[in-house]
């Protein structure tokens, strides 16, 4: 354990500790299923009070990046994508934000007429033509999140064709269509992973995950995108950033 605790410096004890457990947990000394020291041993290795060692420890539990075991200690866990609620336009600009590799499998880019129920999020009328775009967003090379995305083909023709593996839709369209995106409107509701989704994510059956349903819009409040993704409860941590108008 390679950690140089400065008690005379101004950072805060707890807050050293938290950033020297949290590079070993992101360089992979400790990895997945992992148990980091224990209080007690932090304490005696590094002289400082079981108080300033849980600070630093829940804070990392709170991040996401370890889970209290009672009676063993703190494991460290998978990675997960803290992802806001309301002002996240894109998952893959989240899980990169966050530090992890983000790679994209497009599964299909077509034009089709799609149901009533669809159209009505977009605010488009019978028989009009939509793109559907279908991804795998994955993070460190593992699938976490399968969404399908709905825009009107009339206004973003072209966008079909191109390179999803690469380029964001969220930044594609105010380059290429000049379009800036302004708002989000999002149901979730959880639901478990059926045999289809547990195939594509390679996991078992019914484990808990979440359903979200997300509309898109400018700045003039008009429905650009309507998106549907399967998210990995287990990867997948959502929160809201909202600001008081007090």
């Amino acid at each position: 354990m390679n950690y140089k605790i400065n008690k005379a410096s101004k950072i805060p004890l707890y807050y050293q500790l938290n950033e020297y457990i949290l590079r070993d947990i992101k360089n992979g000394i400790y990895k997945p299923g992992d148990y980091i020291p224990t209080e007690e041993e932090l304490c005696n290795t590094l002289g400082i009070s079981r108080g300033t060692v849980r600070q630093a420890i829940n804070l990392l539990v709170d991040e996401g990046f370890l889970e209290r075991i009672r009676g063993k200690g703190s494991l460290v866990k998978a990675p997960s994508l803290n992802h806001d609620l309301l002002g996240d336009f894109s998952f893959g600009q989240g899980i990169e934000r966050q530090g992890m590799k983000r790679s994209v499998i497009l599964v299909s880019s077509e034009v089709t007429e799609q149901k009533h129920s669809i159209r009505s999020r977009l605010n488009l009328a019978k028989g009009s033509k939509i793109i559907k775009i279908r991804r795998i967003h994955c993070a460190n090379e593992e699938p976490w999140i399968l969404e399908d995305s709905y825009l009107d083909y009339e206004k973003f023709k072209g966008l079909e064709d191109l390179d999803f593996t690469k380029d964001h839709i969220t930044t594609i369209l105010p380059r290429r269509y000049d379009t800036k995106l302004h708002r989000i409107e999002a149901f979730v509701e959880p639901t478990l992973v059926d045999e289809e989704r547990a195939q594509l994510f390679n996991m078992k059956p019914g484990i808990p995950a979440l359903s979200m349903d997300r509309v898109l819009l400018d700045e003039s409040d008009t429905p650009i995108i309507y998106s549907h993704a399967f998210v990995r409860g287990d990867r997948c941590r959502y929160y809201f950033n909202i600001k008081s108008n007090v």
